[in-house]
């Protein structure tokens, strides 16, 4: 039987309104394991210039993935925080 997959929606708040967002994402999407990916990706404007990015990972749906992925985005040095908005299995039918 084929492994399922999940998607894991993260809202990333950087430490610097001039943080490249854009360039965040492609670092973030680089130190991802293999068999994950960023499926989606929005720029989110907070307040005072501050904007999150919003990104959706896909991921296989292995015991302990969900904590690598967030110690890969929480360990990177413009990420001031972060926080999981949604985790939902992928349905194929």
């Amino acid at each position: 039987m084929p492994m399922g997959q999940v998607i894991i929606g993260f809202k990333i708040y950087p430490k610097s309104i001039e943080t490249d967002l854009e360039k965040l994402r492609d670092d973030i999407g680089k130190a991802l394991p293999n068999g994950t990916m960023i499926s989606k990706s929005s720029i989110e404007p907070i307040a005072f210039g501050l904007s999150a990015l919003i990104l959706d990972i896909v991921m296989p749906e292995e015991e302990a993935i969900s904590d690598k992925i967030e110690e890969i985005v929480g360990s990177n040095g413009d990420i001031e925080n972060f926080e999981v908005l949604s985790q939902r299995r992928v349905l194929r039918f």
